[in-house]
């Protein structure tokens, strides 16, 4: 459809004519937004989130909620979709919205969550093999020092044992 058009003449009814019904702004808002306005819309929805009409208001936060999870505001959306139900418990749609986005929410949780326990795991895994390594390291020169006392005390066998010979 030709949005730009519709925007035009909610315009008109609203500057012009006067006209300040909740229907008309709500529409306006919806014409807006699909003429892809984000900015105007928003100050629309955001006009009549106040109204006195509950199917008003529900679908004032729920278009506010949808913008803001597509601008990647999830907790901000949740709110608004929250704010939709309660105002019109039987906004299936906006219900619909919640659930998804708090599951998905939860499960971005849970995969932070994990990531964060395997960094500890691989941080917890990197100091054993740097301990053991420390050790492998430590123990080869403990054979070393021990292989050269040898070696020095063969020597003074050696030497020993050549003494008693001579004399």
């Amino acid at each position: 459809g030709d949005y730009a058009a519709a925007v035009q003449h909610y315009q008109y009814l609203v500057d012009s004519l006067g006209v300040h019904e909740d229907e008309v702004i709500l529409n306006l808002a919806n014409a807006s937004y699909l003429a892809k306005d984000t900015a105007s819309a928003f100050n629309y929805y955001q006009s009549v989130t106040g109204s006195t009409k509950p199917d008003i208001k529900s679908k004032a936060f729920q278009q506010l909620g949808i913008m803001a999870n597509k601008q990647g505001r999830a907790e901000e959306a949740l709110n608004f979709f929250k704010q939709s139900i309660k105002a019109e418990p039987t906004n299936d749609a906006a219900r619909y919205n919640y659930e998804m986005l708090k599951k998905k929410l939860e499960e971005e949780k849970k995969q932070q969550e994990e990531q964060q326990q395997q960094n500890k795991d691989n941080q917890k895994q990197d100091e054993q093999n740097k301990d053991q390594q420390q050790q492998e390291q430590k123990d080869q020169q403990d054979q070393q020092n021990k292989n050269e006392q040898n070696k020095d005390q063969q020597q003074k066998d050696q030497e020993q044992q050549k003494k008693e010979q001579e004399q």
